[in-house]
C-alpha cells in the first residue's frame, strides 16, 4: 500500500524503519570506529556502559531532532505557501522538535560531564553539585547554549503564524546547530578555522535538507499543495548537496593527511562509507528531477515520489547514524608540525608577510565559497530567464554584480583574510572592501530589479522583490536615520571598544563582525546609489544629507587609525608576522586603506547621485 494512501500508522512504520535503520548503522560505526567498548584506564575512573552508550544514542537523537526543527521551519518559511494550514502545521511541529532538541541536549549535558568526570550517571546525579562543573568545559557549555536557543524555538513556535517571526525563529535554530562545531574533532585540525566554516556549512546545510525532506513527507504527501511544494524543495535540495559535497571534503581534507588514509584508517573508511551515502542520495535526487517533480499532479506519480521520498529520507538516517559514529572516532594523528609565531593563537600558519603573499596566498574557506556562490548562480539564473524572453539587461550591472562578489573572495579567501586577523593594516583593508567597496558595486548590480523582472506570484518562490518591499523591516531599514546609525554604531563598537581584539581571536565573531558589516553597507548603498527600488520614495535631497553623515564615518576612522592611540595592541603584539614590528607604523597603513577607500567609493557613490538627478530632471523636463 502506498505511503500517501496509508494512515498515520503506515507513516510511523516507515518513521521505525528509518530510525532502526540508523540506530543499527550508528552501533556499527561505534563498533568499526574502536569507540566502543571503552577500555578502562589504570587508575582513571569509568563513567560505565549506561555513559559510554548513552551519549552516542543522545547524540543521534539529539541530530534528528535538530535537523526535523531546521527542516520544519524552512517548510514553514520557504515551502508552504503563506497562510496555509500546512504552514501552521510545519510551525507547530518545529515547536515540537525543538522541544525534543533541548531535551535531547540537557540529556547530553549531563552524560558529557559523566564522561568528563569519570563518575556513573547514578553518582553524578547524587552530588548535583557537580552540574556547575558543565559551565567549565566548552562541549557543556556548548550544549547549554543549544538547549536555551532550542527552547527559545519551542516557546517562539506557539506566537506565530509571522513570516518574520517564522524567519527569526528559522535563523536561532540555524544558530542553535552550530556551537558543537567548535569543540569536536574540528577544533583540534591544524586549520581550525577552515575546519569550523566546513563544519558549519556542513551541519547547516544537513538539516535544510534532511530535515526539509522529512517535513515534505509528513506534512505534504497528501496535500493538493505538493506540486507546489517539492520544486521548491527540489532547488533546495541541490544546493544543499552541493553544499554538503564540498564541506565534507573540506572537512576530511584538514583532518587526513594524506589520500590513502582514507582506505587505510578506520576514520577514513568511515569517511568514505558517508560518501557512499552521499552519492546514494545524489541519485535519488536526480531520478526526482528527471522522473517524479514535473509531474507530481498525476496520482500515480505523486505515488512514486512519495515511495522514492521515503526511502530517500530511510538513507538519510542511516547516513545521521554514521555521522555520529564518525564523530565518536578518533582521525589518524597528524603527521605535520603545528607552531610557529601565529598558530597557537589564530590556530592556522601564515606565510612570512609580504605584498606578494597578500595578494596571492588562497584561503579557501568552503563557507564563505559556498556563501558567494548562492547569489552569483543565482544572479546568472535571472541572466539567463531576461535573455529567453527576450529582455535586455544592461552589462554594466552584471559587471558590477560580479565584481562585488570578486571584491568579497579576494577580501575573504586571499591573503587579506588570513593576514587581517594577524595585522591592523590588512584587516582596515578587509573593512574597507567588505563594508564599501563590494556593498557599493552589488548594489549597482540591481539585484532587486533583476528580481522584479524574472519572479511574478506565480514563480517557485513567489515575487522576491515584491514580498521585500512590502515587508515593514525592510522600511524600517531604508529610513535615512536607521541607515545613518547603522552606519555609526558599528564602527564604534569595533574600534572604540575592546570589541576588535574579540572578533579576530574568534574566527566565528569575525566572520560575525564582517557579516554585519557587510549587511549595513549593503543597506546603505541600496539607498544612497537608488539603482533598485525602495519600500518608501527618498529625495535627492534626503540622499545627499545621508551621504554626508556616511562619509563621516569611514574619514573619521582613518584619521583616528592615522593620527589617534594604539588600537587592538595587545592582541596584535602577540600575532603579528615577525615581519611586522612597527605596530604603529602599521596602523598609520591601516588609517590611509581606510580614507583610501572611503574616498574612491563616497566619490563614485557622489557621481551616482548627480546622475541619477539629473535623469531625473530630465524625465520630469516636458519634450
Amino acid at each position: 500500500m502506498s505511503i500517501s494512501r496509508g494512515g498515520p500508522s503506515t507513516a510511523r512504520r516507515y518513521a521505525v524503519v528509518a530510525v532502526a535503520a540508523g540506530l543499527l548503522v550508528l552501533v556499527a560505526a561505534l563498533l568499526f570506529g574502536g569507540s566502543l567498548p571503552v577500555r578502562a584506564i589504570p587508575g582513571l575512573p569509568k563513567a560505565g556502559p549506561i555513559t559510554d552508550w548513552g551519549l552516542p544514542l543522545a547524540r543521534f537523537v539529539y541530530d534528528l531532532c535538530a535537523f526535523a526543527t531546521v527542516g520544519t521551519l524552512v517548510a514553514a518559511v520557504l515551502l508552504a505557501p503563506r497562510g496555509t494550514p500546512e504552514a501552521a502545521a510545519c510551525l507547530r511541529a518545529a515547536g515540537r522538535w525543538a522541544l525534543g532538541w533541548a531535551v535531547a541536549a540537557a540529556a547530553m549535558y549531563l552524560l558529557t560531564i559523566s564522561e568528563v568526570t569519570g563518575l556513573p550517571l547514578a553518582d553524578l546525579m547524587e552530588d548535583p553539585s557537580i552540574l556547575t562543573f558543565g559551565t567549565t568545559v566548552p562541549q557543556t557549555q556548548a550544549l547549554f547554549i543549544v538547549a536555551a536557543a532550542a527552547a527559545v524555538v519551542a516557546i517562539g513556535a506557539g506566537f506565530g503564524p509571522s513570516p518574520w517571526w517564522n524567519g527569526l525563529l528559522l535563523a536561532v535554530a540555524a544558530f542553535a546547530v552550530l556551537p558543537p562545531a567548535y569543540v569536536g574533532h574540528a577544533a583540534s585540525a591544524g586549520d581550525h578555522d577552515i575546519a569550523i566554516s566546513a563544519l558549519m556549512a556542513h551541519l547547516v546545510t544537513v538539516a535544510v535538507w534532511v530535515g526539509g525532506l522529512a517535513a515534505v513527507l509528513v506534512h505534504f504527501r497528501r496535500s493538493d499543495r505538493l506540486a507546489e511544494v517539492v520544486p521548491r524543495f527540489s532547488t533546495l535540495a541541490l544546493a544543499c548537496f552541493a553544499a554538503v559535497a564540498v564541506s565534507g571534503v573540506a572537512s576530511a581534507w584538514v583532518r587526513l593527511d594524506t589520500v590513502p588514509q582514507l582506505w587505510q584508517t578506520r576514520y577514513g573508511l568511515l569517511i568514505l562509507a558517508k560518501t557512499a551515502a552521499l552519492v546514494a542520495l545524489g541519485a535519488f535526487g536526480r531520478h526526482h528531477r528527471r522522473r517524479t517533480v514535473a509531474g507530481l499532479a498525476e496520482r500515480p506519480v505523486r505515488h512514486t515520489f512519495v515511495r522514492l521520498a521515503t526511502g530517500e529520507a530511510i538513507v538519510m538516517v542511516a547516513a545521521v547514524g554514521l555521522a555520529v559514529g564518525l564523530s565518536r572516532t578518533p582521525p589518524p594523528p597528524s603527521e605535520g608540525g603545528g607552531g610557529g609565531h601565529d598558530h597557537l593563537l589564530l590556530e592556522y600558519d601564515l606565510p612570512p608577510f609580504s605584498i606578494g603573499n597578500l595578494v596571492t596566498e588562497i584561503r579557501l574557506d568552503p563557507l564563505i565559497l559556498l556563501l558567494l556562490a548562492l547569489p552569483a548562480i543565482g544572479y546568472l539564473i535571472g541572466l539567463r530567464r531576461l535573455a529567453r524572453d527576450g529582455v535586455p539587461w544592461p552589462p554594466g550591472r552584471t559587471a558590477a554584480w560580479l565584481a562585488g562578489l570578486a571584491v568579497l573572495a579576494f577580501a575573504l579567501l586571499s591573503g587579506v583574510g588570513g593576514y587581517a586577523r594577524a595585522m591592523l593594516s590588512a584587516q582596515a583593508l578587509q573593512y574597507g572592501l567588505v563594508a564599501l567597496v563590494a556593498p557599493l558595486l552589488l548594489a549597482l548590480g540591481a539585484p532587486l530589479t533583476l528580481a522584479a523582472q524574472t519572479t511574478t506570484d506565480r514563480s517557485q518562490y513567489g515575487d522576491v522583490t515584491r514580498a521585500i518591499l512590502d515587508s515593514g523591516l525592510a522600511a524600517r531599514l531604508t529610513h535615512p536615520v536607521t541607515v545613518a546609525v547603522l552606519q555609526v554604531v558599528p564602527v564604534a563598537l569595533l574600534y572604540g571598544t575592546g570589541w576588535l581584539g574579540q572578533s579576530l581571536y574568534s574566527y566565528a565573531a569575525h566572520l560575525l563582525t564582517l557579516a554585519v558589516l557587510f549587511c549595513t553597507g549593503m543597506v546603505c548603498f541600496w539607498v544612497l546609489t537608488g539603482v533598485d527600488p525602495l519600500p518608501r520614495p527618498v529625495t535627492w535631497v534626503t540622499r545627499a544629507r545621508l551621504l554626508a553623515v556616511v562619509a563621516v564615518v569611514p574619514l573619521a576612522l582613518g584619521l583616528a587609525l592615522l593620527f589617534g592611540p594604539g588600537v587592538g595592541l595587545d592582541w596584535f603584539t602577540l600575532v603579528s608576522p615577525p615581519e611586522v614590528s612597527d605596530l604603529s607604523a602599521d596602523q598609520r597603513a591601516a588609517g590611509l586603506t581606510v580614507l583610501i577607500a572611503a574616498i574612491l567609493v563616497l566619490g563614485a557613490s557622489a557621481v551616482r547621485l548627480v546622475s541619477w538627478r539629473r535623469a531625473a530632471q530630465r524625465r520630469r523636463t516636458p519634450v
